[in-house]
């Protein structure tokens, strides 16, 4: 029996069998570092598992993406972004408040190189966070089950940033954004800075709580920047609040600091 169950162990989900216990492991939570997203997850993003955040392009989901990354390394975790398109901008990336001697950054040449990073990544383990902010992923889509396999072993917790969400069965969440309102600073004869925006972040799948639920999140680019050097991915989350909840308290704003330091060798390809 004890060889049994040792076979079905290691060719299912770790920790799924467990003889003399009927009582799962608790799911680990990674803090988003907005206190009502949290809240509404249940406390953050699960570890050990897949999770999505879709939205169109200039909906925030880098500068919400950057935000979630902030508060881990804040919290003393080393992450990793796995990057085919080159997007991530360092300066955003400090000023959104990502430590970046905590940052590991991966530039693969393809997306079907970013999975296989993603997948080397999250079976090393060490990562508090992985993200993989890929424009395409059903072009890794027979990856998905190595990844959710590879995320369970470690509890590492995979964010799949892209236009939409692809991983199926294989993702215990799935956040999609839409933006609500564009804020621009200027007028006649000023430069035109992007300020920000008010997007919807609407929980679409869960299986670790209840789906459905919908906020809105106000995102302030840093003011030095204009769109064209790096659009929203500077975007700084500044604040959260339920729709429909009316303005925000001084106790549920959010700035999070920016961290400057060095930055790491950064991989250029995998």
């Amino acid at each position: 029996m004890p060889t049994a169950a040792a076979l079905l162990d290691r060719i299912g989900r770790p920790g799924d069998l467990s003889l003399g216990t009927a009582r799962p492991e608790p799911l680990g939570r990674l803090p988003t570092g907005l206190a009502v997203l949290d809240e509404a997850l249940g406390g953050g993003l699960p570890r050990g598992r897949i999770a999505e955040l879709a939205g169109a392009p200039s909906t925030g989901r880098t500068g919400l993406a950057c935000a979630i990354a902030a508060a881990a390394t804040r919290a003393g975790e080393t992450i990793a972004w796995v990057d085919p398109q080159d997007a991530l901008e360092p300066e955003a990336a400090a000023a959104a408040g990502i430590a970046l001697a905590r940052l590991l950054w991966v530039r693969p040449r393809s997306v079907s190189d970013a999975f296989r990073a993603a997948e080397i990544l999250l079976g090393a383990g060490g990562f508090g966070l992985v993200v993989l902010d890929v424009d395409a992923p059903r072009a890794g889509a027979g990856g998905w089950p190595r990844l959710a396999r590879a995320a369970e072993r470690t509890r590492s917790t995979l964010l799949v940033v892209a236009l939409r969400r692809a991983a199926g069965t294989f993702a215990a969440l799935g956040l999609e954004l839409g933006a609500r309102r564009v804020r621009w600073s200027g007028g006649p004869g000023r430069l035109v800075l992007l300020e920000g925006i008010d997007a919807r972040v609407t929980v679409a799948r869960s299986r670790i709580g209840r789906p459905g639920q919908a906020l809105v999140v106000r995102q302030a680019c840093a003011a030095h920047l204009v769109p064209s050097e790096a659009g929203l991915a500077t975007a700084l989350v500044a604040r959260a609040a339920r729709v429909g909840l009316g303005p925000i308290g001084p106790g549920q704003e959010l700035r999070p600091r920016g961290i400057h330091g060095a930055l790491p060798n950064f991989c250029t390809g995998v």
